[in-house]
């Protein structure tokens, strides 16, 4: 069975041997599911250097050896132009760059595998392995000695949408992958592609890659995207987030990306950007669940439960009172195994209160601080003790290793 590599630029010649021209392409129709038979070969005329497409079913032999018609060449019904919707295999799938779901990383389509299956010769897989380079680079004999491996994926795995090769299911298993997982296969992926990806996803998965991609890609992915796709995906990113996404664009396009924010929101957000990036306001989440003193476990546990769809996660429950004054915070442990009858006051009596943070305080003492009291989370209260928000260690450790 020979590759694709093996075929271009071979002489294909009709019945009486005599020379057609060079073998440029291959056309296929991808089907979901199945092996694409092939349908055209596209060749460049011997004389003319005109490029003709034969369909296939003139086609006698195809191998590494020769390619032959079956007929003379002015019995071939020739065509200058095909139809819409045949893929070009060395135009359109060679180079082309696909998700691997299992790997959780992107290949790249190196040589493409040909053989007969049911009396149809069709591309039955794909090579990502450095074997297809090898031979395309003519030196395959290296692969001989057994130190390379073949690499293929059955086609009928793959999907051929909008000028992309995807693994066939992929929708479904890319937006169970860690957002860390699908940034970096968007982040391996070229633009054009890598922003097809956050499109084809949900606008939730979408929110949360944007936020894991490298700063430089975010402001590039964020213009790609275009602001109706942009606004779909804000609706699903917290205001922190917003904001981190907001400070790496250019002023103009940070102009444009806020006028798609309601104005209520838009308020928080200009808040949270006047802090400096290493300061705790510049680092604080605004988006977490808060009770009041004077309520019970059960009416603390209505409320957490309806604020929780707009919350990343839920370790901590924060007390305050109607005008926003801090009293304290304690687990969502202790809100699961406490009487339903039990005022969140007399929880804050047994819950140690640490020492909270200011929102000009920088990074190092934030450290220092989350560090000597063991904390995950950290309010952030002004001067009238009002809290303006939290910071969680993961915002710590991104300020400090922001290349992790």
């Amino acid at each position: 069975m020979p590759y694709l590599s093996h075929l271009l630029n071979r002489q294909v010649k009709d019945s009486s041997d005599e020379k057609v021209g060079k073998l440029q392409d291959i056309l296929v129709i991808p089907k979901s599911g199945e092996y694409p038979a092939l349908e055209f070969l596209a060749i460049l005329k011997a004389k003319s250097k005109d490029l003709i497409f034969i369909p296939y079913e003139y086609v006698e032999t195809i191998s590494r050896e020769e390619i032959t018609l079956k007929n003379l060449y002015n019995s071939v019904h020739v065509q200058e132009r095909v139809a819409e919707g045949l893929v070009y295999l060395k135009k359109d799938v060679l180079d082309q760059q696909i998700v691997d779901i299992a790997g959780v990383r992107v290949v790249r389509v190196n040589d493409l595998r040909i053989g007969v299956v049911n009396d149809q010769m069709s591309v039955l897989g794909i090579d990502v392995g450095m074997g297809g380079i090898l031979r395309r680079l003519g030196i395959d004999w290296l692969g001989k000695t057994g130190l390379l491996k073949v690499n293929l994926i059955d086609w009928r795995q793959t999907k051929f949408m909008h000028g992309l090769l995807k693994l066939d299911r992929a929708q479904q298993k890319l937006n169970k992958l860690h957002p860390a997982d699908l940034a970096n296969i968007v982040e391996d992926l070229n633009l054009r592609h890598g922003s097809k990806l956050v499109v084809s996803l949900d606008a939730d998965s979408a929110a949360r890659v944007l936020e894991e991609v490298d700063p430089n890609l975010q402001k590039v992915l964020v213009k790609y995207l275009g602001p109706e796709k942009v606004a779909e995906i804000l609706t699903k990113m917290t205001d922190s987030e917003i904001v981190d996404l907001v400070k790496v664009l250019p002023r103009n396009e940070a102009r444009l990306f806020l006028s798609q924010i309601k104005s209520g929101q838009l308020k928080k957000i200009e808040q949270l950007l006047s802090y400096p990036d290493n300061t705790a306001g510049g680092l604080m989440n605004v988006d977490f669940a808060t009770v009041r003193p004077g309520w019970t476990i059960q009416e603390a546990l209505k409320e957490v439960k309806n604020a929780s769809p707009k919350l990343r996660s839920v370790l901590y429950v924060y007390v305050t009172d109607e005008d926003g004054y801090y009293h304290g915070k304690f687990s969502l442990r202790w809100l699961v195994i406490s009487p339903p009858e039990m005022k969140i006051r007399d929880i804050l009596k047994h819950y140690p209160h640490p020492q909270p943070l200011h929102p000009h305080q920088k990074i190092k003492d934030i450290a220092a601080t989350m560090t000597k009291y063991n904390l995950l989370t950290a309010p952030v209260l002004d001067s009238k003790h009002r809290l303006l928000g939290i910071v969680t260690i993961d915002d710590v450790m991104s300020q400090l290793l922001p290349k992790a």
